[in-house]
């Protein structure tokens, strides 16, 4: 087996932008997909983050470590375990939750691939929950860092002073021995991905009447995650959210969910027109409530390349 004293390089970065989610939110009960952490557009189409493999790896008793932190900066100049959980559904999967991490075993498949791939999913904690939380801890030890604010039971002080908005993985490789309870980590093995940013909407002040799309572009594949504030959206009312296509003159229904009273979320279907070379398409998006429509806005989609 190859030394495991290289750093492992990571082929798919997650997505510097996504919406935050609460554990209401991840119901398995609503029977919807996933809102797995999605990767950024790379040459390879990888749809999550994912790490390379060296084929030289004997795959027997290798994990690899996924552990969320936060991000250093001026005022907290140390990483701490970031307090939104991290989970996947897999079964197989070891589960750390003290400390944050996921231990995901290496297969045979993956190691004939050269590359693995994780479908994580992350859980924002309400205020109340932030606030019962307690002091963060440090990466990689048992020890309460030293406290940066005056109230560590004020929930906003602490999502401002440790910027809690922000947040990296950190992958690294593990093996598990025979009586240990968790993989050993190789610390000369981790790489911190790229800062991951919660993408917040902008509050209307002015112009009552203007409806915001974010990001306002995607994609050909679909997959992304978008916002969309509705001013005149009534969340009594049956809400209808679709592309239309004129070439078909069809209406392409897409799930959606209420984030707040004007807010509303969801994943952009692949898009329904077949595309030509790296052409750009660009759809009308339009709300509708008991027959009216309340909002439309060109939407564009991208090639992934």
């Amino acid at each position: 087996m190859a030394q495991l004293n290289i750093p492992l390089r990571i082929i798919a970065q997650p997505k510097a932008l996504y919406r935050e989610r609460y554990s209401c939110e991840i119901d398995q009960s609503r029977k919807q997909s996933p809102r797995f952490i999605r990767a950024e557009t790379n040459p390879s189409r990888l749809e999550y983050p994912t790490i390379e493999i060296p084929q030289q790896w004997d795959s027997q008793g290798l994990y690899i470590r996924v552990t969320l932190v936060t991000v250093c900066s001026k005022e907290v100049p140390v990483r701490y375990i970031h307090p939104y959980s991290i989970d996947t559904p897999q079964s197989n999967v070891i589960k750390d939750v003290k400390r944050n991490t996921l231990y995901f075993p290496i297969s045979k498949q993956e190691l004939n691939d050269g590359c693995k791939s994780f479908c994580i999913i992350r859980k924002k904690l309400t205020q109340v929950e932030l606030k019962d939380y307690g002091q963060l801890s440090l990466l990689n030890t048992d020890e309460i860092g030293l406290l940066h604010i005056d109230d560590s039971r004020d929930p906003r002080k602490i999502i401002d002073v440790y910027q809690l908005k922000e947040s990296q993985f950190l992958f690294s490789v593990a093996e598990l021995c025979d009586n240990d309870l968790f993989p050993g980590t190789y610390d000369e093995t981790s790489v911190y991905s790229e800062i991951m940013t919660a993408n917040t909407t902008t509050p209307i002040k002015n112009d009552e009447s203007k409806v915001r799309c974010v990001p306002q572009k995607g994609c050909w594949q679909g997959g992304d995650d978008i916002l969309m504030v509705i001013p005149k959206l009534d969340k009594r009312k049956v809400c209808h959210v679709y592309f239309e296509c004129s070439s078909s003159n069809t209406k392409s229904q897409i799930p959606f969910e209420f984030v707040d009273m004007k807010t509303i979320a969801f994943t952009t279907p692949p898009c329904p027109i077949q595309a030509i070379g790296n052409q750009n398409i660009e759809l009308p998006l339009v709300v509708s409530q008991k027959g009216e429509e309340i909002a439309r806005l060109n939407f564009v989609y991208e090639s992934c390349k």
